[in-house]
């Protein structure tokens, strides 16, 4: 019975004898680049919520500044407009 496909012209070899029940060693674990690697993972996240950290915090700190300066700027404004109207009042 012919499919009529052509037969692959490539055919995978085993190149390594298995027997069962017997283990291959395992590599040895190279510490510095298992941490060096995840260090690479993680970094992009990392660095993305320390921004947003880092971004609210400043917000809420210019948020509660402002109050503040608000108050001092229309106070300063307050009594620069107070001198300018006394040195142009009319003198008696």
């Amino acid at each position: 019975m012919s499919t009529g496909k052509p037969l692959h012209r490539f055919v995978p070899t085993l190149t390594e004898v298995f027997h069962p029940g017997e283990t291959t060693p395992a590599a040895p674990i190279d510490a510095q680049a298992l941490v060096d690697e995840v260090l690479q993972t993680i970094k992009p996240r990392l660095e993305q919520q320390l921004r947003a950290t880092l971004q609210a915090a400043v917000d809420e700190q210019m948020r509660v500044a402002a109050v503040g300066w608000e108050r001092d700027i229309h106070a300063a404004v307050q009594t620069a407009v107070a001198r300018a109207l006394a040195s142009h009042a009319p003198k008696p």
